[in-house]
């Protein structure tokens, strides 16, 4: 996938670019934004063989590209010609071609792959009108290790474009492209018993038209138009919504049902346009070019509990619960009944507005500056059309390259700037009117209680009793007001600022022989305004027992992200016969918050979510090396690889109160929701350094003139390497399925 592609790249780890998060990047498709709308994440799958070249830039891009504080992903797509042209490309595998390991059989893996790419393009009016199409189907099972359902992903994702040379001076090309795909069992793991296993369907379409014209000799005009309309849809995998789920919090296996429901529809529509005007005689010369982008965001949504009383999805009038246990003499012991409301189904909506001016101004032939400017404007309505959010920023950026010899073998660039994020539409459905309260009812088995002494003392502490809807705690549950949350709608600042990384990178790019270099690349990167959900009663500042009324969405004094790397890469296509990359990165990622769509644990209740919270992240991997490409051999044998080394990931021990009303450094507190807090520093602890790499053989023979085929052979992590995953460790211990080796 063209997500896998990203990751090659020196100084990303996944899909996280410089320290910043999978959240903060920006995806297109020809020109065309398909980011989605209410996560910010990559919005569309797609099918591989249509793509003709993928850019991607992780730093220092022009005034032109924004929305963005990672990376900026442009897929560019193959488009017919005068001659008709395809291919067909078709894989397979499944577990009989899996190597067992030590904490797996690779016989009960239950996984295959299938997949198979069809392309055709060619002319409709030879020289005027062309088409193209495409079509890949996906079709994978994957059982983890240990678990005891397999995960089914079924994808179809069709491609259709066409374009047309209206002229000698304009060209016009529309496309259609989706990827409708359904997952039983989305969420198979060693932790989840079949029975809360969930299903997700999904499906993205992007339709878009652009138009190319050359005005004159030195104007140049383009504009992009797109639309992209999305679902997703996920619940139970039984389809009854109805039973309550069952999550123990020491062992984390999730048992009886799926604990959510969630309906979405999430729409956006772009236009961008810009003028693009060559000056040859002013100081030098220059490529100024201006732009305007305008986004229109739309989500309707519904997310909400399950264990609804007949069934209910997202009712307002029916709330939804599940359970929360302990594991007390080897059996799952009640402690916590979570009774969730829910808005119901609510849309929301926001704009970006963007204008642009940059040009490349060429003082010498060997000196070019990059001058440029930004201005984003993101505004957000919430359920009832009140806007919620209006955030801004002047973005300046600045670049140079020097061609120090003159000669193009001896380069220095340096780019500086500020890079805005936008979020996206997860920040006004935070804000959604009506209340949503969250009652966190406490055992009265697990604190010793019988039935009756329970309800007496809650009734002395003006407190309130009841039962269940399943009657999982016989003795009941008590309700403390510290624990009823939401209770009021959520807020956001109406000062609230727009996070935006300000970014310095500087290289030196070396060529060692011909078709060959070596860059030497610093990059130093800071978010600032980063915000949070909190407490109502933890502003301006946070203290122990605040009130929790309901949380607000802030510019948080406490949030902060910095990112250093220094970076080695080398490329080769110095023999005919070898393309080779390779690249050594040496980078610190450290921070106070993970991706969480900006409404996660982190900084709800103070002081326990608020200790410890700096440190490394999850993309955080001091030393990373990588290295990519293929032997061509005579016979028209390939030998392609893939690998990499990168030391160890890094967690943090956490702890999960232990008793009913929790405690945290010897003091008793209101029951803190979630339960965990960190014990150490964020990452102060190492794992396992990583290895891998990866192989493919494959053998072309010609037939004819004009049919190809080619067979593959891949081998994948060639050591046999296991990778730890995951860290499971707590003060309380770690409990573990016993069906799983230790």
């Amino acid at each position: 996938t063209y997500q896998n592609v990203l990751s090659q790249t020196a100084g990303v780890t996944g899909q996280s670019v410089f320290g910043s998060t999978i959240g903060e990047n920006a995806y297109y498709v020809d020109g065309a934004n398909t980011t989605d709308p209410l996560t910010a994440t990559w919005g569309t799958n797609f099918t591989f063989d249509s793509i003709q070249e993928i850019q991607f830039q992780t730093s220092g891009y022009e005034a032109e590209y924004g929305t963005a504080t990672g990376g900026i992903v442009n897929l560019v797509t193959k488009s017919g010609g005068n001659e008709f042209a395809g291919t067909v490309d078709i894989r397979y595998r499944d577990d009989s071609m899996q190597e067992s390991g030590d904490y797996y059989d690779a016989s009960n893996l239950d996984s295959q792959r299938q997949e198979v790419d069809l392309t055709l393009g060619g002319p409709i009016l030879r020289d005027t009108l062309w088409f193209f199409v495409a079509y890949q189907y996906v079709n994978s099972d994957n059982t983890p290790a240990g678990a005891p359902t397999t995960r089914s992903f079924v994808g179809n994702y069709p491609l259709v474009k066409l374009t047309w040379q209206a002229g000698s001076n304009w060209r016009v090309t529309g496309k259609w492209t989706a990827d409708p795909a359904d997952i039983d069992n989305d969420n198979a793991s060693p932790f989840v018993e079949p029975e809360a296993n969930y299903f997700q369907t999904q499906r993205s379409d992007i339709y878009s038209a652009e138009i190319n014209g050359v005005l004159s000799d030195s104007l140049m005009w383009n504009t992009v138009v797109s639309a992209y309309r999305a679902t997703l849809d996920a619940y139970p995998q039984s389809g009854n919504i109805e039973p309550i789920g069952h999550v123990n919090l020491l062992t984390g296996v999730a048992s009886v049902n799926y604990i959510n429901q969630q309906y979405s529809e999430r729409d956006r529509d772009d236009i961008t346009s810009n003028l693009t005007w060559f000056v040859d005689d002013l100081a030098g010369s220059h490529e100024f070019k201006v732009g305007i982008v305008y986004s229109d965001l739309n989500s309707t949504s519904a997310n909400c509990s399950t264990g609804t009383a007949g069934g209910a999805r997202c009712d307002p009038a029916v709330p939804g619960n599940r359970f929360e246990d302990f594991l007390v003499g080897g059996e799952d012991f009640p402690y916590i009944w979570r009774e969730d409301f829910t808005t119901g189904t609510t849309e929301i909506s926001g704009t970006n507005s963007t204008f642009f001016l940059q040009d490349a101004w060429r003082v010498m032939p060997n000196l070019t500056l990059k001058l440029g400017v930004r201005y984003d404007v993101a505004k957000y309505d919430t359920t009832n059309g009140t806007e919620v959010a209006d955030m801004s920023k002047w973005q300046p950026r600045v670049g140079v390259a020097w061609d120090l010899t003159g000669d193009a073998k001896n380069i220095i660039r340096a780019n500086w700037g500020y890079f805005m994020s936008p979020n996206a539409l997860t920040l006004p459905d935070f804000a959604r009117t009506g209340s949503a309260p969250s009652n966190a009812w406490l055992s009265c088995s697990f604190n010793g209680l019988p039935a009756a002494v329970c309800q007496g003392f809650a009734a002395a502490q003006g407190w309130a009793w009841g039962m269940d809807p399943d009657g999982w705690d016989p003795n009941g549950w008590i309700l403390i007001p510290a624990n009823i949350s939401g209770g009021q709608p959520d807020q956001i600042d109406p000062n609230l600022r727009a996070m935006y990384t300000e970014t310095f990178s500087l290289a030196f790019e070396r060529e060692i022989g011909r078709r060959a270099a070596v860059t030497l690349t610093y990059v130093d990167k800071t978010t600032n305004d980063m915000f949070e959900d909190t407490c109502d009663g933890n502003l301006p500042d946070p203290s122990a027992g605040s009130s929790c009324d309901y949380y607000i969405m802030a510019n948080l004094p406490e949030l902060s992200r910095d990112y250093e790397a220094y970076m080695i890469e080398y490329s080769t296509r110095t023999f005919d016969w070898l393309t080779l990359n390779a690249s050594y990165t040496y980078s610190k990622s450290r921070g106070s918050q993970e991706y969480n769509q900006n409404a996660g644990a982190d900084f709800d209740y103070y002081p326990a979510h608020y200790d410890n919270r700096y440190g490394y992240l999850n993309d955080h991997r001091l030393h990373r090396f990588k290295l990519n490409g293929f032997f061509s051999i005579k016979g028209d044998w390939t030998i392609g690889f893939d690998g990499f080394y990168s030391s160890a990931f890094t967690w943090e021990p956490q702890a999960n109160p232990a008793n009913s009303l929790g405690e945290y450094n010897g003091e008793m507190l209101p029951y803190i929701p979630y339960g965990f807090y960190y014990v150490e520093p964020r990452g102060s602890q190492e794992a396992d350094s990583l290895y891998q790499l990866d192989l493919q053989l494959s053998k072309g023979f010609r037939l004819g003139q004009s049919l190809r085929v080619v067979l593959i052979g891949s081998v994948f992590n060639v050591f046999s390497n296991e990778q730890a995953t995951a860290v499971c460790e707590s003060i309380n211990g770690c409990g573990v399925r016993e069906d799983l080796t230790p």
